[in-house]
């Protein structure tokens, strides 16, 4: 029994020895990884799987020393262990730092959220997103508190099982009416807020309006605005090539005089009815612009749009906050591929003089190149 008692000893020592011999191969291999010069050798792999075999070897050592000082002397820490309570503790304890987290995360994120919308309809989607979290929010802190009152009421066996009624149809209706209320009404009014920027606006008297066509490929975003007819012109997809990288039909009047902007960035007059075309040369994209509360889809052989008003320009929005250094963003908002990063474009919203001012320097997209190439395809 004397020998039985150094058994744990043993085993704290075994441990650091274990500790030990992985410290010293990890060095080895280390040392060697320095020496060599084959580049074909990942040492840097190496040592970790020598660090995990490592871990697992220590921990199986370790469990089964433990069995056998169990075994050899009888005793067992864990043997007069109240497991119910255990349990009960500790799953308070995560549900506490859980709630404790998410009460505390929506604090400190919470002045990292967008500034006001930037667009007509904007207030409208932060409305109903603030009255979706102000019911969803309490009812997840209530929910959790029940379910962990419910772990700590039962624990023990002072309460056995909980009270059993076959029906009770005043408390099912009661629920059912304080649960569908709420998400009718959100329902209800996120089908209108959502609708009003693809289809639901238009303009009111003398509201000056604007169409333009946003192109996404992989991995960039292309603009084309209307000319002086204030349309835009056909395209097709067997057009693209050469310098006609968005596949226009200048064999139609109206797309003569449609402008490319050089710069990639999208101008816009605030107070305007804005009018997006959107379509994809290759993959699913996404357009996103986060401050005017837009989105839509990219989808190859698809056109899609978006509508909204822009409220507030760019120079105002930079004194709100503060932040000479402010742009809003046209993002994609879809893994789209190995250079998504890229798919991001600045959005300038100006006065209608500056943005006439600025599309009146704006290169046409017809040029007597284009047309060649095209007689030569069609000739073919």
């Amino acid at each position: 029994m004397m020998r039985m008692r150094w058994l744990p000893l043993m085993g704290l020592l075994s441990s650091a020895l274990w500790a030990q011999i992985g410290a010293a191969a990890r060095a080895r291999a280390a040392e060697l990884a320095t020496q060599t010069s084959v580049q074909a050798v990942d040492w840097n792999s190496i040592l970790w799987k020598i660090l995990w075999i490592e871990t697992i070897v220590i921990v199986i050592f370790s469990i089964r020393l433990i069995n056998i000082v169990v075994r050899s002397t009888g005793f067992d820490p864990f043997a007069s262990w109240n497991r119910n309570k255990v349990n009960m503790r500790l799953w308070l304890a995560v549900g506490g730092l859980g709630i404790a987290l998410a009460v505390w995360g929506a604090s400190k994120y919470a002045p990292l959220t967008l500034p006001e919308a930037a667009s007509a309809h904007g207030p409208s989607i932060d409305a109903l997103r603030n009255f979706t979290l102000s019911f969803t929010f309490p009812a997840f802190i209530i929910v959790h508190l029940m379910l962990f009152y419910m772990i700590w009421r039962y624990y023990n066996g002072k309460v056995t099982s909980a009270a059993y009624e076959v029906t009770n149809h005043a408390l099912e209706r009661t629920f059912l009416v304080a649960i569908s209320i709420p998400v009718i009404v959100i329902a209800a009014w996120g089908i209108y807020v959502w609708s009003l920027p693809v289809h639901g606006q238009s303009p009111t008297q003398g509201q000056r309006t604007l169409d333009i066509e946003v192109v996404a490929e992989q991995f960039q975003w292309r603009v084309r605005y209307p000319g002086n007819d204030g349309k835009l012109g056909r395209y097709h997809y067997t057009l693209i090539g050469g310098e006609n990288v968005l596949g226009i039909d200048f064999t139609d009047p109206k797309s003569q005089d449609d402008l490319l902007p050089a710069l990639k960035e999208i101008h816009l007059p605030v107070g305007a009815l804005v009018t997006i075309h959107v379509r994809s040369k290759d993959v699913l994209h996404s357009l996103y612009l986060p401050h005017f509360r837009s989105h839509v889809y990219a989808v190859p052989g698809q056109k899609n749009q978006v509508m909204f008003v822009p409220t507030i320009t760019t120079k105002e929005m930079r004194r709100k906050l503060g932040n000479p250094e402010f742009d809003y963003e046209l993002a994609c908002n879809q893994l789209c591929g190995g250079a998504h990063y890229n798919m991001r474009m600045k959005v300038v919203v100006e006065t209608w003089e500056e943005y006439q001012q600025w599309l009146s320097q704006q290169k046409p997209a017809y040029t007597p190149t284009v047309m060649t190439e095209r007689k030569n395809l069609q000739n073919s």
